[in-house]
């Protein structure tokens, strides 16, 4: 058995939250995982795999203007690796103008497209119910989407199971996922401010911006586009790279060429979900 992580536990073992999450599972004959790629839906889908088997579980992932490519890359890999019953679909959500418009309710058109499409290969394969990757820390930022599955009726096991992320990393680990510690990745869209119209060349530049700074070794961070500005921010940890004089000018030489006009440094440092402290 492998080690757990050192994180925060509550009154129940990690033993207890598998056992649970399987027996959870198995309510179910046959079930539809909406798969991104990210540690929470990746352990719904390999566990689901496990209780109920490969042919009763179908593992989806959507693909999206919104996903960065090497994201879509390691989620086939991850998925190829554990030999799931994986498939894609294509997602339309910059067909709805509300989407586009990228108000604070922008989650929700998204994920309310994601939803309904999978939804109805549910009903026309004969599949009881549609799996996601919320935790009960998900509660604890501003997630419209939610509203969505709540409309079409998505469960999510490890919201019913009360496992937090770091549960959910430490059972990730106990079965050796590969993306146990990988960092959470968002979507693209979610690092424009509210009221910029959501276009492909903005989720280019950031998927561009982002992927630079991962080939040059930095972990956890984002590149928010806002507009002529680019503001990346970087766990604190990382600072210290930028005292590298050579670097920064590199980054900002690479950055301005995406078609910014400054570069900036977030001096708060990283934090997932940020742009929502406008609302």
């Amino acid at each position: 058995m492998r080690q757990l992580l050192s994180s925060e536990k509550s009154s129940k073992s990690i033993s207890d939250k598998i056992l649970d999450l399987e027996n959870f599972i198995c309510t179910y004959s046959k079930v539809l995982v909406a798969y991104s790629g990210g540690v929470d839906s990746s352990l719904i889908a390999f566990i689901s795999t496990k209780m109920l088997g490969k042919n009763n579980s179908r593992i989806i992932l959507a693909k999206s203007p919104s996903l960065n490519s090497r994201e879509l890359e390691y989620a086939r890999e991850l998925a190829n690796k554990n030999d799931w019953n994986y498939s894609e679909i294509e997602t339309n959500e910059f067909d709805n103008e509300d989407y586009r418009k990228n108000n604070p309710s922008r989650c929700f058109f998204c994920k309310f497209e994601l939803y309904s499409s999978l939804d109805k290969i549910s009903k026309e394969c004969g599949i009881e119910v549609v799996f996601n990757g919320t935790n009960i820390d998900d509660l604890g930022d501003y997630r419209p989407g939610n509203k969505a599955a709540k409309q079409i009726k998505v469960i999510s096991p490890l919201l019913e199971c009360n496992i937090s992320k770091s549960d959910i990393r430490d059972i990730a680990l106990f079965f050796g996922l590969d993306n146990w510690s990988k960092p959470a990745q968002p979507c693209l869209a979610s690092r424009v401010p509210y009221g910029t119209e959501i276009t492909m060349n903005i989720l280019k530049q950031i998927e561009d911006a982002e992927n630079y700074l991962h080939d040059l070794g930095f972990k956890n961070f984002r590149v928010r586009n806002h507009g002529s500005v680019a503001r990346i921010e970087l766990s604190e940890s990382d600072f210290k790279m930028l005292l590298d004089k050579k670097l920064r000018f590199s980054i900002d030489k690479k950055i301005r060429k995406l078609g910014f006009n400054f570069v900036s440094l977030d001096l708060r440092g990283f934090k997932s979900g940020s742009l929502n402290s406008e609302i």
